[in-house]
């Protein structure tokens, strides 16, 4: 009787562990296990790192693990998009998408090793933001016209700095160069920190970015802002027009940033991420951060914002070819 039940004891207990190792087996690691990269594809200091920094931190606090960000700059931001696209689709590798990355680059760089609407699993858009044309304080450039008349009086005499080849701020610069018939000297960067500093030391005359990073030295007095890309005025320069008001409506829509995944990352992952970037922007500590610049938080479905993707990229495209923008 003695060895019997030792028998079905040790067989009970062999049972047991057998069929806890079947379900541990069966059900998968709670996501998220181990931190999270968040790429950004711009250097850090730029406009997107403000962002990026931002809503990795709120989103830390809420999946319980940290949110590292890991800025990859260079060709206009394509180095860090083809890095997630090329990430283990776990969620354990995030990307900043940007009109740059997602739209423009793609639109015009036939070259680049990814596909836009194939290799990213699209989270939620973070925030819309607007954009200004800015030149110094000191420079005898005070209006959008002035600009005009300065560019027609010898083409491309007039330097206009953008964040890099391949950049929506390449391609929007090149539309509105296409629109007015005027030929601008374009001086590509590898962001926004560089531009402002040779902006500073006279090293070209003109540039456009996002508010971010020109608004503190706009209202320092440092830049003059000539124009500013939204459907509205700020009400932090409300004395600064949009192009909607100067007659380029097509040129007045805001640009936007938004989370992404590599392609292929399962769908029960995307909404754990969807949901605490959702709840991140919520958040009085984000909303405080986007108001501070004038960003509006604009979250939405993964499929709105892959729409959205292919919506841009349409529209692009058609711009490309009618301007005739080249790499």
């Amino acid at each position: 009787m003695t060895i019997h039940r030792r028998r079905l004891l040790l067989s009970s207990t062999a049972l047991g562990a057998l069929t806890l190792a079947g379900r541990a087996l069966a059900e998968p690691a709670r996501f998220p296990n181990r931190p999270i990269t968040l790429i950004d594809p711009f250097p850090p200091g730029n406009n997107t790192d403000y962002f990026s920094r931002a809503i990795g931190d709120e989103m830390a606090r809420l999946l319980g693990q940290p949110v590292i960000v890991d800025n990859r700059s260079g060709a206009g931001g394509a180095i860090g998009a083809e890095a997630v696209a090329r990430a283990k689709p776990d969620g354990h590798v995030l990307g900043l998408g940007t009109v740059s990355t997602l739209v423009a680059n793609p639109a015009v760089n036939k070259a680049l090793r990814y596909d836009p609407l194939k290799d990213f699993t699209p989270i939620t858009t973070l925030v819309t933001l607007p954009s200004a044309t800015v030149v110094l304080a000191s420079s005898p450039i005070k209006t959008m016209d002035d600009l005009l008349k300065a560019a027609r009086v010898k083409p491309e005499s007039v330097s206009y700095a953008t964040p890099g080849i391949g950049t929506a701020g390449h391609v929007l610069m090149e539309q509105f160069s296409h629109l007015v018939g005027v030929k601008f000297l374009h001086v590509p960067y590898r962001g926004s920190g560089p531009i402002l500093n040779d902006l500073f030391g006279g090293q070209f005359d003109v540039a456009s970015d996002n508010i971010p990073s020109l608004l503190p030295h706009i209202k320092s007095g440092r830049l003059r802002a000539l124009v500013v890309r939204d459907t509205q005025r700020l009400p932090q320069l409300p004395d600064v027009p949009t192009f909607k008001e100067l007659g380029f409506e097509s040129l007045s829509f805001p640009l936007w940033y938004g989370l992404v995944a590599p392609g292929g990352t399962p769908h029960d992952v995307v909404a754990r991420l969807h949901e605490a970037s959702v709840q991140a922007l919520g958040t009085p500590a984000f909303v405080h951060k986007a108001e501070a610049v004038a960003a509006r938080c604009t979250p939405c479905s993964p499929e709105q914002f892959q729409s959205l993707i292919a919506q841009w990229l349409a529209q692009f495209r058609k711009t490309v070819q009618e301007a005739n923008i080249t790499v």
